[in-house]
């Protein structure tokens, strides 16, 4: 007896996640926001990326440039410590992308109304 009443109980709840299921699969996609473009047609998000990486590529090589000045100011002697130089150039990538980033739609509107 106990087990045709869970073979009861588990038929009554099939049946009615199943009357459920269409009402549940009926639902509306939601509204997808149209892509905003960019410079040149790209949109923002890969605009801004393009340009984290120019603005971090030239962070990146003038601190490597600046490397032998850099490595001995933070480093507080006349020896530069090499090591110094990774985080170093990590810094000057880093902020250059954040320059890069912020700067470029900005120039790009300059450069097209002047």
């Amino acid at each position: 007896m106990f087990h045709r009443r869970q073979a009861s109980i588990a038929a009554l709840l099939l049946a009615t996640s199943l009357a459920a299921a269409p009402v549940a699969s009926a639902q509306t996609a939601p509204a997808v926001s149209p892509v905003v473009v960019g410079p040149y047609g790209m949109p923002v998000q890969e605009w801004q990326g393009l340009s984290c990486l120019w603005g971090g590529v030239v962070g990146g090589a003038g601190v490597f440039y600046y490397s032998d000045v850099l490595t001995a100011a933070v480093a507080g002697s006349g020896l530069g410590n090499p090591l110094l130089l990774v985080p170093l150039v990590a810094a000057g990538f880093l902020g250059g992308c954040s320059v890069g980033t912020n700067a470029a739609p900005g120039l790009t509107w300059l450069y097209r109304h002047f």
